[in-house]
């Protein structure tokens, strides 16, 4: 995400999260970045098994990031973005499923 990196406040503000100046945020955009990309290559080269692994690992957020609020370490605002992604887990779930990765061989 180039916005986290250059002008991340620009981005969480609107959502009601307390601007960051601190150089975390611009470090989660660069990571975000490189996570882009390899999403993009198992996708254009079919890697199912890193499709399925980070499907999986996009549910989970969620529940950290709802932690992170319950224990008031971030604003409640930020469930937005794992809702986000946890739809965007379910969904490459489902579209696996539908082109049949999921099916057992024997």
């Amino acid at each position: 995400m180039l916005i986290l990196l250059l002008v991340p406040n620009a981005l969480i503000t609107p959502f009601g999260i307390e601007p960051a100046n601190e150089v975390w945020i611009r470090l989660s955009g660069i990571l975000l970045m490189a996570l882009a990309v390899y999403y993009s290559l198992a996708a254009k080269h079919e890697i199912v098994v890193i499709m399925k692994a980070t499907a999986f690992i996009r549910m989970t957020i969620i529940f950290f990031f709802t932690a992170f609020a319950l224990l008031k370490l971030v604003s409640p605002n930020i469930i937005i973005f794992s809702a986000i992604d946890f739809l965007g887990g379910v969904w490459t779930l489902l579209m696996l499923k539908n082109e049949g990765h999921f099916k057992r061989s024997n």
